[in-house]
């Protein structure tokens, strides 16, 4: 589908870089780390690929901070770390589990409400996408994650529904004693700053090639899922490389649970 613009928005992009001459294109070959709003909200450099049009073309190749001036407008407020949103969610995060150490689990979803669980054993190794609805008990405040496992353990009909206790500290205990722990690197399931939880979810995957330090990032921003590539840098932090050709550099924080990146997006760890 070729994507649609109102004709002011291209008068105004055009204007803009007739006033600062046409090395304003020059950008394009080396972005900027500038914002990560509309990365956050729409993924939007993901659609060029599909325009069609020459005259859409042109204003998609224009860098997010170009069309925000032509507008008006600002870069927004720095975002601050979310943890009362990550408390409300402390069940959700992407676990070790203790007899699958190379692997991982990813649990994601409001309470009451239906949610997922994402399973790998091995790194390369077959990636199980399951249901599961977590229950908050009213009184107690006790939350119970009920998992259907059968496609993961389709020999064993018991696994149909696995109801695993939450702990306070927000591990996973399982009724055999088996326990997933959240991971404690800057791998995990992060609230973006400048978007809504859980609908918007940013996921550090640990494990994820060859090479010493590569994770993977999932950008879950509602029915659009993109994956990229990204590498541990350590004490350094994250550097993914978002669609675009946007290569960013993100500053862990391991005792604040947060990932900060140059526009002040704030990613929070829950």
């Amino acid at each position: 589908m070729v994507a649609q613009f109102p004709s002011s928005v291209a008068v105004l992009v055009v204007a803009f870089l007739a006033q600062h001459g046409a090395t304003a294109f020059n950008v394009v070959n080396n972005p900027p780390q500038v914002t990560t709003k509309l990365d956050a909200v729409s993924r939007r450099e993901a659609f060029v690929a599909s325009v069609a049009s020459a005259s859409a073309a042109i204003i998609a190749g224009v860098p997010d901070y170009a069309l925000a001036a032509a507008q008006g407008t600002n870069t927004p407020p720095a975002a601050k770390p979310d943890y009362k949103t990550a408390a409300k969610f402390y069940f959700n995060g992407v676990f070790r589990d203790k007899k699958h150490p190379n692997g991982y689990r990813i649990v994601a979803g409001s309470p009451n409400k239906a949610g997922s669980i994402t399973l790998q054993d091995t790194p390369g190794g077959k990636v199980y996408e399951l249901p599961m609805k977590a229950k908050r008990n009213d009184e107690s405040g006790q939350v119970t994650v009920d998992m259907d496992l059968s496609e993961y353990k389709p020999d064993n009909p018991q696994y149909a529904s696995i109801i695993a206790t939450v702990t306070e500290d927000g591990c996973i205990l399982f009724p055999d004693g088996n326990l997933w722990k959240k991971d404690k690197g800057v791998a995990g399931l992060y609230i973006d700053g400048f978007a809504p939880y859980p609908k918007y979810r940013r996921i550090v995957i640990p494990g994820q090639g060859s090479d010493v330090g590569k994770v993977g990032v999932t950008m879950v921003s509602g029915k659009q899922v993109f994956d990229v590539p990204g590498i541990d840098l350590g004490k350094k932090g994250i550097q993914v490389d978002f669609p675009g050709n946007k290569q960013c550099l993100g500053k862990f924080n391991g005792k604040a649970g947060t990932i900060t990146w140059l526009d002040g997006n704030v990613w929070t760890k829950v």
